[in-house]
């Protein structure tokens, strides 16, 4: 899996430019569009608050509709991504620390941080969960079938509609573990807050990972608290 990450993210990566100045509007658009998507409501609200933190809750069905987006982001399955950040919060900023830019390198952590070895006892919750033993064994084939849609669809959508979103996400993700822990602690960034919606308010989430709302620009958290009221009242 770590390699299909890798290649995909690389991919996108290259092809920005290219959709930057070929793409089309209507292209550009799109791919704005799932990045939110995926950076927003699947990774920052799904995979990491409610799936490694907990701190909140909401119905299955939608908890597993936007770990589906997520999943086409090309981050990682959710038990991988959810161990290697609860371990990550139990070691932060240690020598343990399997994100840590200090003791693992800045560039590296930046730009390999898929090769990290998960470990599955960080995650035992998602593993006893069958949907999310599903989509760690089928991950690569879930997102090789959302290519051959998009193919179907429109060929060029494999790289406004995916590789492009994909790695914008990873950018974003990569700059949290890159720059909010460059200097062995973690710190606050309000561009990269905003960027990632709400994941570069970093010292506040490791004083209290509990909480839901890190900063009044906390978009994340802001439609997490919205969510909540809808589905509970």
């Amino acid at each position: 899996m770590k390699y299909f990450i890798l290649i995909g993210q690389l991919s996108g990566l290259v092809l920005t430019p290219y959709l930057l100045y070929s793409g089309s509007f209507y292209e550009i658009f799109i791919a704005i569009c799932v990045f939110v998507l995926g950076s927003c409501f699947g990774g920052t609200m799904t995979y990491h608050r409610l799936l490694a933190h907990r701190s909140w809750k909401c119905p299955k069905w939608l908890e597993y509709t936007f770990v589906l987006i997520e999943t086409i982001m090309i981050t990682g399955s959710a038990i991988a991504w959810v161990a290697i950040h609860r371990e990550h919060h139990k070691h932060s900023d240690s020598h343990n620390d399997p994100h840590s830019p200090v003791y693992k390198g800045l560039l590296r952590m930046h730009f390999l941080s898929m090769m990290v070895k998960p470990k599955a006892k960080y995650a035992t919750d998602l593993i006893r969960d069958p949907f999310y033993q599903f989509q760690h064994k089928y991950y690569i084939y879930i997102n090789l079938a959302y290519a051959a849609f998009l193919f179907l669809i429109d060929p060029l959508a494999i790289i406004y509609a995916w590789l492009v979103p994909a790695a914008l996400v990873w950018q974003a993700n990569s700059m949290i573990i890159s720059f909010s822990h460059k200097n062995g602690i973690p710190t606050n960034n309000f561009l990269l807050g905003l960027i990632t919606f709400g994941e570069g308010w970093h010292k506040n989430h490791h004083d209290n990972w509990k909480k839901i709302r890190l900063h009044r620009w906390d978009i994340g958290g802001y439609f997490i608290e919205k969510i909540q009221r809808w589905t509970h009242g």
